[in-house]
């Protein structure tokens, strides 16, 4: 009588005393990106629509000095660009940023889109540097989980401010915009969304302490 209740209660308790297996690396790696991924895309998106909106003014400050019919000219041809081409270009910039995602996931260290021209690299790590500089310990603390991430010492990762002016430059390709054109959105990203780096970091960080990545060094294993 006794004896079926109790082959019951012990039966449950062995189930619920099953140790489930872990997930992979590669697995628990992937869903860590794509939360990280999901939350940086979320304030970027942000962001870039205040590039967006704010261009109007913050554009004919860039071109003092240019021939005024020029500058009427490409002020036009800017805002007509960001006007009807904004969600092409927020969606190229984010899938040029999911290639360096996609790197961390197979562990490459390396970036994931080509160098910028010439001309134009310059420009871009000088803005780049300030960026490294200012948020210095920040980016070796993201830099140090990513390397626990992967489990190995890397150098490149998807945060570096770098990538993210390489990323923009390359995805104003597709747009209805001349070379020069082009070159003007560089200080207005720089103004309206780069400005805005460190809380970009401070989230992606605190999702990476969240989902229990320690710093590389903590875990010993260098």
């Amino acid at each position: 009588m006794s004896s079926g209740p109790l082959t019951m209660s012990t039966s449950t308790k062995k189930s619920a005393d099953i140790i489930q297996l872990p997930t992979s690396q590669m697995g628990a790696r992937v869903e860590t990106v794509k939360v990280v991924r999901a939350a940086v895309e979320k304030k970027l998106s942000y962001l870039m629509e205040g590039l967006a909106y704010n261009v109007a003014e913050a554009l004919f400050e860039e071109m003092r000095g240019m021939d005024e019919q020029d500058a009427l000219a490409c002020h036009f041809n800017v805002m007509r660009s960001l006007k009807t081409q904004s969600a092409e270009l927020r969606g190229n910039f984010t899938a040029l940023m999911n290639k360096s995602w996609m790197n961390t996931i197979h562990r490459k260290d390396k970036q994931g889109v080509s160098d910028a021209p010439l001309d134009v690299t310059p420009t871009l790590k000088a803005y780049s540097d300030k960026n490294l500089n200012h948020y210095k310990v920040l980016l070796e603390e993201i830099r140090q989980r990513f390397c626990s991430l992967s489990r190995r010492e890397v150098a490149f990762h998807p945060l570096l401010p770098g990538n993210f002016y390489l990323c923009f430059w390359h995805a104003t390709e597709s747009l209805d915009l001349t070379y020069q054109e082009r070159k003007l959105l560089l200080p207005l990203f720089n103004r309206f969304v780069m400005d805005r780096f460190g809380q970009v970091l401070s989230i992606a960080n605190q999702v990476l302490i969240d989902r229990g990545v320690a710093m590389w060094d903590q875990r010993g294993e260098r």
